[in-house]
This record gives structure tokens, sequence and C-alpha cells, in this order.
């Protein structure tokens, strides 16, 4: 039987310290049998064809890139109705404002030795139009510095997209979209812990540090989302769902990816 949770309201003062911060940080939007139902899943889950491109766990270079499996939920239903859990979407709702539309899942495994990712913004990968992009990030494993957790510019959401320095397809788990030198604000660790959800706009530079632990993991379920009013994402993202699990086909499939002179043709998150 599905477990229900109340949808919460957030309040005056929490939508205050997103639209301040770029992000926020919920608790309880998961029962704690959900998130422990969300960790067997993909651990049975990875070892599915549809895992990691055909490749096994063992395969994926853990010091090169990241140890995670793109768009499970179109693979399963249970992964879908997990991106789509209604207290989640009710948070969604309350920072866009607007209806919460599905654009993509990941999970993410980042075993010991896993590599950290380049600091960047999400947008630059969805080319969401005319508004940002949201992630809802939940976490199945504590994380913290010493186990990769993300690194986060509080503020940063206000800045235009950037163009990564150095970027390439081959080298894109590397590349910093700015040098923090510049900025007047530092990244800082964004600790969460197992079943907590962390909410943040598609202008808000983040990255990760490796998992420098030596039997620790840092699991994560994720899902992106555009709002109700959007005209147009990266063609990598379609289809776009709504709440009902049906598929909107409205909104159009850009080319290539980044506001960068020429695009990065194939560029994806």
């Amino acid at each position: 039987m599905a477990m229900t949770l109340t949808a919460p309201r957030l309040t005056a003062d929490r939508l205050a310290e997103f639209h301040e911060n770029g992000y926020l940080v919920v608790d309880g939007l998961f029962a704690a049998e959900e998130i422990e139902a969300i960790e067997q899943f993909f651990e049975n889950y990875k070892n599915a064809e549809s895992a990691f491109g055909g490749k096994t766990l063992e395969e994926v270079d853990r010091h090169k890139g990241q140890v995670r499996a793109m768009h499970p939920h179109r693979h399963s239903d249970q992964a879908l109705d997990w991106a789509l859990k209604p207290s989640v979407l009710a948070v969604l709702e309350q920072l866009f404002e607007a209806e919460p539309l599905l654009a993509q899942t990941m999970y993410y495994y980042k075993p010991p030795g896993t590599c950290g990712q380049g600091m960047h913004q999400d947008d630059f990968y969805l080319l969401t139009k005319p508004h940002h992009c949201l992630a809802a990030w939940t976490a199945i494993d504590d994380s913290e510095p010493t186990n990769g957790c993300l690194y986060v510019v509080p503020g940063s959401h206000r800045q235009e997209l950037r163009c990564p320095e150095g970027a390439t397809p081959e080298n894109k788990w590397k590349f910093g979209v700015l040098s923090l030198a510049e900025s007047t604000t530092k990244a800082v660790p964004l600790p969460v812990r197992r079943g907590q959800t962390l909410f943040f706009g598609g202008g808000l530079i983040h990255g990760s540090c490796p998992n420098r632990t030596k039997d620790r993991w840092r699991r994560t379920f994720i899902g992106h989302y555009c709002d109700g009013v959007t005209e147009s994402i990266s063609r990598f993202y379609h289809p776009i769902i709504d709440k009902e699990g049906e598929v909107i086909s409205r909104i159009e499939a850009a080319q290539g990816g980044g506001p960068c002179e020429g695009g990065w043709e194939g560029a994806v998150h």
C-alpha cells in the first residue's frame, strides 16, 4: 500500500530563504520506508542493462566520470512514481509558482573513490525557456564533504548562465564554470541527511567533491523539473511528463547546449 505524507506548505521565511540563496533543504517528503524502498530498488537496478548504458557498475570508470543511472523513470514505473511524489511536487509548485513537469531522473551511486563534478549550472544543459529548471535531490545516504557532498555558491542563481572554461565533451566532468577566486561568494559544502530533499534552481552554481572514504557511498535520487509555462527544453530531456504521468507534447526540443558562442552540441547533464 502506498504511503501518503501531508503536502508541506512553505512559510514566507522559507520561501525567502530559497529566493535569497537559490536552494532549500526540506525534511520528511519521503517516509523512512520509502527511502528504504528506493535504496533497495536501485541496488537491484544497478544490474539492469539500462542502468549504465550497457555497462556494469564495475565497468564504469569512477575516476573519470559519475557513477549514475540516467532516466530510470523511462524504464520503471516505480521510479516514475517516486519522481512524481505528491509531496515533492507540492514543494516544487510553491517554488515555481506554477505546475511542475518532470524532465529527468538520475540515481547517483557515487561509491568510494568516485571523482567529483566540476562547478556548473544545470540550465546550461537543460536550456529551459523562459524560466529556470529546478532539481529535487533526495539523499539516500548522509552526504558530507568526506563522501562527496555538493558544494554551492549561494546567491549565484541570480547571475546569468556562464560559459564553461575549456569544456569539451571529453573533459566535461573536470571543467569549472568559473574561477571561484573571481567570485565575491565562495562555494560552501551543503551536507544533506538521509531522507532530506534539497531543492535548487538551474542557475545555481554547484558541483561536488570526490568520495574520499573507503567504505561509504553517496547515493542520491534526483529529479529535474521545468514549469508549466515552459516553451522549450533541450531535446535530451524529452519526453516531458506531467503529474499524471502523461507526455506534454507542446514543448519544443531545443538543439545544442549552453549559451556560449556556437553552443555546445551534445552537452548533457
